[in-house]
């Protein structure tokens, strides 16, 4: 797959993780078909099993990653290149890395991770999830073929103080305006997009794709939103 054959438009992410109702490899592909029946150009899946259950199931672009947490490190979303050869192994057209420039595993900058996994698999369609402008920017100079705002709001430098939990808050749009303003690469819009308003709002920011996970798989926290908006009535 090349980059410019990724569909502009809905990514769904489908993803669950080890204590929620939904944690099952097969449901998660169940997920990924859903959303590619509800017309959905891509999906976005954590874990080898979830991948490959995808994978079976849809013809849309499987964006893979694994969520790694190595002990001293902030950095979880497919942050070495084992990982990046695991998801890779799968058949997915696309890695999803953390590029934010926190360190990575094995004391490996940033820069160097990702100029590695372009080194070595040449073919490989790198997206680099990023929390800031400048990290995006260093990303793609770095080799990565799109950046994500998947990270905006999370990093210990971006999180906004708030007594909202956090997928509840509010997206970070204007990282999205800026990134497409400073890179010439893709931009796709994730981070707590939650329906058709909130995207919309993304591509017209100029992303090439937007995100939505929670406002469509994590049906607890659609719970929960609906619930706290009805609380003054109940």
């Amino acid at each position: 797959m090349k980059v410019e054959e990724l569909k502009k438009g809905l990514i769904v992410s489908c993803q669950a993780t080890a204590e929620e109702p939904m944690r099952e490899s097969a449901i998660m592909g169940r997920f990924a078909l859903a959303a590619q029946m509800g017309g959905a150009v891509g999906v976005r899946m954590n874990g080898l099993g979830d991948i490959m259950a995808a994978k079976q199931l849809v013809t849309i672009p499987v964006i893979g990653l694994i969520k790694h947490h190595y002990e001293g490190y902030w950095s979880y979303i497919t942050p070495t290149l084992r990982d990046v050869e695991a998801v890779y192994t799968t058949g997915c057209e696309i890695v999803a890395v953390d590029a934010t420039r926190l360190p990575k595993p094995e004391d490996r900058t940033t820069e160097r991770l990702l100029r590695e996994i372009k080194q070595q698999f040449p073919d490989i369609l790198l997206l680099a999830d990023v929390s800031t402008v400048e990290e995006g920017r260093a990303a793609v100079e770095a080799g990565a073929d799109m950046v994500s705002s998947t990270l905006a709001g999370y990093t210990e430098y971006t999180r906004n103080k708030s007594s909202l939990i956090i997928e509840l808050q509010p997206p970070a749009i204007e990282v999205v305006e800026e990134l497409v303003a400073a890179v010439k690469v893709p931009v796709i819009a994730e981070g707590r997009y939650w329906n058709e308003v909130m995207a919309r709002k993304a591509l017209e920011a100029g992303a090439h794709n937007v995100v939505i996970g929670a406002g469509i798989t994590r049906p607890q926290i659609i719970t929960k939103k609906i619930v706290d908006e009805l609380q003054d009535l109940c």
